[in-house]
């Protein structure tokens, strides 16, 4: 199934690309990143839904299968938010000739990330099974916070970054869509398989020879 799941996710970036490519092509050339920049915003905030939902439920149940996919999410979504401001930074300069600046939008997205990373870490500073996870699920909660604060910066607060690039035909949109699909997608199949190696090595660890 997550071979399927990595397969469709293959054929729709492919599809994406050709769209995008040929009739869905945004002029200045510099703009069709946002086929790019734009499915790892949506990741990037899908991966901490799905942190945050794990995270309460693992605090809620004590199951280890929540923790599993927490962790995955969280490391997951650490890739797509590094998609996401490397490729931010890239327009910016390829737009304004700035690689970034404190402006609401790029300092929430800056955060996403740094709040990933300390997530990452906070997991790694752990020796003991139950601390780590009950801790971890406790900061995936409180984290959360910034999720809304990236969403209403890009939405409805005006800086420097114009809030959308603006798609003269539906090939366009097409485009995009398929690609927020593939990268969904993507995602999953990450979370799953990442998840599926953590349940492994836990096993492991806990084989008496």
């Amino acid at each position: 199934m997550r071979r399927f799941v990595l397969g469709l996710s293959l054929c729709l970036t492919v599809i994406s690309g050709w769209i995008a490519s040929k009739e869905g092509a945004v002029e200045p050339i510099s703009r069709n990143i946002v086929y790019i920049h734009v499915p790892a915003a949506v990741c990037s905030l899908a991966c901490f839904v799905a942190l945050f939902v794990c995270s309460i439920q693992y605090l809620r149940t004590k199951a280890r299968t929540w923790d599993y996919i927490a962790a995955a999410s969280a490391e997951a979504g650490l890739v797509f938010a590094t998609v996401l401001n490397i490729t931010g930074m890239v327009f910016a300069y390829a737009q304004w000739g700035l690689w970034w600046t404190p402006s609401p939008r790029l300092i929430s997205s800056a955060v996403l990330w740094f709040l990933y990373a300390a997530y990452y870490l906070l997991r790694a500073g752990f020796a003991a099974e139950r601390p780590r996870s009950k801790t971890c699920a406790v900061f995936g909660i409180i984290a959360f916070v910034d999720v809304p604060l990236v969403i209403i910066s890009a939405r409805y607060i005006r800086d420097i970054h114009q809030p959308t690039v603006s798609f003269e035909v539906c090939w366009q949109y097409a485009a995009l869509g398929l690609a927020i699909c593939a990268a969904l997608l993507l995602a999953v199949a990450l979370i799953w398989i990442r998840a599926d190696i953590l349940k492994t090595d836990d096993r492991i660890q806990h084989i008496k020879f």
